[in-house]
């Protein structure tokens, strides 16, 4: 089969297309045709081996899975053994290792059903990126009616964490550029915050929730913009 592969750490100058042999559906894994495939922060960090310390799990000197990828959606090509619940045809989606393929082998413990009202190019971006929003926003206990901070609002995580606080009933602030400001605001976003004007230091309110997106900043500031009984959730850093 077709798939982008890379031997080296590096740029996007580093993936190629090749012939690499089929995979096997091993027991409890379903074989997936391959619809389409999402491009994640987390592959960008198997891309390019970094942070440094990643590699210890990555691998040391080159990526241990050749063919990036995680997030992936298409139809069912055969089941491994033990499968069950699936048939071959199957519109699924789910995480890989190594989407970027005409095939992948999924865990069945990672893959679920593609919901009708998706297209194969939207359920390919949801299983990461959405999961880890779903993670966040839930470690925070977002409520209805909290007041709901989320730095980096306009980024695969940031948006998905917009929408679902929002469907939860918290009033949400969201920090991004200006060139997403109005896309944050179309995710239900009550108010925007550009950050290249506007310092996180200087707002005047206190969150009953902050969601900071890979930001690399500092706890101290983050924990200033937290109420007393409030809560902070680091996503990625």
């Amino acid at each position: 089969m077709r798939a982008i592969v890379q031997d080296h750490y590096g740029s996007t100058d580093q993936l190629r297309l090749d012939e690499v042999p089929d995979p096997v559906a091993g027991p409890g894994e379903v074989l997936v045709r391959v619809g389409a495939a999402g491009v994640d922060r987390g592959t960008w960090h198997v891309m390019t081996g970094r942070p440094l310390a990643g590699r210890l799990a990555l691998g040391l000197r080159a990526p241990k899975d050749r063919t990036p990828g995680r997030d992936v959606a298409g139809t069912v090509e055969a089941l491994g053994e033990g499968v069950t619940g699936y048939a071959v045809g199957d519109a699924v989606y789910g995480t890989a290792r190594g989407s970027f393929a005409e095939l992948a082998a999924v865990p069945l413990t990672r893959l679920a059903p593609r919901p009708a009202n998706l297209s194969v190019e939207e359920a390919a971006a949801v299983p990461v990126s959405a999961m880890t929003a779903f993670q966040a926003v839930r470690a925070g206990g977002v409520q209805c009616g909290h007041r709901v901070l989320v730095i980096g609002a306009s980024g695969g995580v940031g948006s998905y964490a917009m929408q679902l606080a929002v469907d939860l009933g918290a009033h949400v602030t969201g920090v991004c550029g200006p060139a997403k400001a109005d896309l944050v605001r179309s995710l239900g976003a009550e108010r925007v915050v550009d950050h290249t004007t506007t310092p996180l230091e200087t707002l005047d309110e206190r969150f009953d929730v902050v969601l900071d997106i890979a930001g690399h900043r500092r706890v101290r500031l983050l924990r200033g913009l937290v109420t007393e009984r409030g809560c902070l959730v680091v996503v990625g850093s």
